[in-house]
């Protein structure tokens, strides 16, 4: 059973791929506006690798989204689904 951390990470990563479809970009265009490798941002986006507070502020910011919008879309679809 995942702990209330992962749930929430996975649920972050989920809010940010959503805002990713949204925007219509890749994951390259990603990792070069922010500086960081393709494969990270793929790993960070899939929730297989836990996202860095600065790349979480680099991608919200990327993305035209704000940090807190995304925290609490997350923390919320967690406590839905427990």
């Amino acid at each position: 059973m995942a702990s209330y951390g992962q749930e929430f990470a996975k649920e972050l990563a989920a809010e940010l791929r959503a805002q990713k479809a949204r925007r219509k970009v890749s994951d390259e265009q990603i990792a070069e506006a922010i500086g960081v490798h393709r494969v990270s941002v793929s790993r960070y986006l899939t929730g297989d690798r836990p996202i860095p507070i600065v790349v979480f502020a680099d991608l919200c910011r990327f993305l035209q989204v704000s940090p807190v919008k995304l925290v609490d879309e997350a923390e919320q679809r967690t406590r839905r689904n427990p």
